[in-house]
């Protein structure tokens, strides 16, 4: 292994990558069908809040763990307490898992943009397409190839390969879902779709699940819980301003979630669909919304071109630590660590892409083993992380030492930085234990 340290080439490719990392099938995939089930306007006003309380100084930690360990997750943690260092592990576990799912529906993603660019779903019915589509064997043939593309990108370095292609993607993403969103704002009757993101259900907000819900996806849109904000911290030049990048990243995160919202809501009732799509709006819903739109086959392409690149360059950043680590722990070159762990994720995610097929008679508590590993790593292991994180960061690192990173070796003024500390030792932990103990409550009840 080369013992020079990567780095970004500039603050710029560090915030492209860090966004790229963010804006991924979270903010496309999920963050439209929860806002569909979740209370329409009502679920983007908790995300937002959460995403001021928790994200962004969530972001700054993992970040400043990061720079101030200089390495991977594992070993940036026993820099803080020498105790934490299996602390770190739990992360990358957690990291390998999401990848497990991510990868199945990249392949998804991949498989409906060269079905789309090759006119092979004019004229079908998508529900039941893709249902046929998940209970296939060609599902683990489309995980296969996206986990390729990924791992060729991540081969290829820090600066040359993850800097470089979610720079170029990243820029790609926003004008695609723009020119979208553009095309389903001008639809007769978009208005409804308008309504629906802007006037809230004042139910949702009493409702501690919508929250988990919101919590779970604020961690997983802002990439925290996986050590990916570690590890890209560790690339992180001592003079970048780790809090001003934060909030550029989680703010760009909560406006692509938002034009998400206006990229599919007021086509989809302009067309006469429900906002309440569930886990299929994106391969159900959309392709038979673009179905009935004029010039409908263009913005589709656009639209899934656009979340291939959200796919790829999220993907990208969740299976860069587990590399980092590899690396560092067994002294390998990162073509070697990469190849590694390619030969491992294709045998295992086998059974995590055949779900809905050959490998549906394996559940746990009625769920397949896709669905399973995504409410793991949703509800349990992303807050459990970002938790872990911030108590070690907030309590652990002695001499206040989040705040001497975060400042620069104290060069930088901070904006109340006693605030800024005790807002990650307690107000995130707070947050987190509350939303997670109150959902959880009455389950560990019922089971009693």
């Amino acid at each position: 292994m080369s013992s020079q340290k990567e780095q970004w080439s500039s603050n710029f490719g560090f915030l492209m990558a860090t966004i790229a990392s963010a804006v991924g099938l979270g903010s496309i995939w999920k963050f439209p069908y929860l806002v569909g089930s979740n209370g329409g306007s009502a679920f983007i006003i908790i995300y937002t809040i959460l995403i001021i309380l928790i994200g962004i100084l969530g972001l700054s930690v993992e970040n400043s763990v990061g720079r101030f360990g200089g390495t991977n997750v594992v070993d940036s943690y026993a820099k803080i307490h020498p105790k934490a260092k299996w602390l770190g592990t739990i992360a990358l576990l957690g990291a390998f898992l999401v990848f497990l799912i991510y990868s199945v529906l990249g392949g998804w993603v991949l498989h409906y943009l060269f079905k789309l660019g090759t006119f092979q779903l004019q004229n079908v019915a998508t529900s039941t397409y893709f249902s046929s589509f998940m209970q296939s064997d060609e599902a683990l043939i489309w995980q296969i190839l996206f986990t390729l593309a990924t791992m060729w990108i991540v081969g290829q370095g820090v600066a040359k390969g993850i800097e470089k292609y979610s720079t170029v993607m990243n820029i790609l993403l926003f004008a695609l879902i723009i020119l979208v969103a553009i095309r389903g704002l001008s639809l007769p009757n978009a208005k409804a779709g308008i309504d629906f993101l802007l006037k809230p259900d004042p139910s949702a907000f009493s409702n501690p699940k919508i929250w988990l819900t919101a919590t779970g996806q604020a961690l997983f849109s802002l990439s925290l819980g996986m050590g990916i904000m570690v590890t890209y911290g560790s690339y992180v030049p001592k003079q970048s301003k780790i809090l001003k990048s934060s909030l550029i990243v989680s703010f760009s995160t909560l406006i692509m979630a938002i034009l998400m919202g206006f990229a599919i809501f007021p086509a989809l009732f302009a067309m006469g669909f429900s906002p309440e799509g569930g886990a299929g709006l994106l391969f159900i819903v959309l392709p038979e919304v673009f179905a009935k739109m004029s010039g409908g086959t263009i913005f589709a392409v656009a639209f899934f071109v656009a979340t291939f690149f959200a796919a790829i360059t999220s993907a990208v950043s969740i299976i860069e630590p587990i590399v980092s680590y590899l690396m560092h722990k067994f002294n390998l070159s990162r073509k070697k660590a990469t190849i590694s762990l390619t030969l491992i994720t294709l045998v295992l995610n086998t059974p995590i892409a055949l779900a809905h097929g050959r490998f549906s008679g394996w559940t746990i508590n009625g769920k397949n083993l896709f669905n399973t590993l995504d409410f793991l790593t949703d509800s349990i292991l992303l807050p459990l992380n970002t938790l872990i994180v911030v108590i070690l960061a907030g309590w652990f690192w002695k001499k206040r030492g989040f705040l001497t990173e975060l400042s620069n070796q104290h060069s930088l003024k901070l904006p109340y930085p006693t605030v800024l500390l005790w807002i990650v030792r307690i107000l995130i932990p707070l947050t987190i234990l509350i939303i997670v103990g109150v959902t959880f409550y009455p389950i560990i009840v019922s089971a009693k």
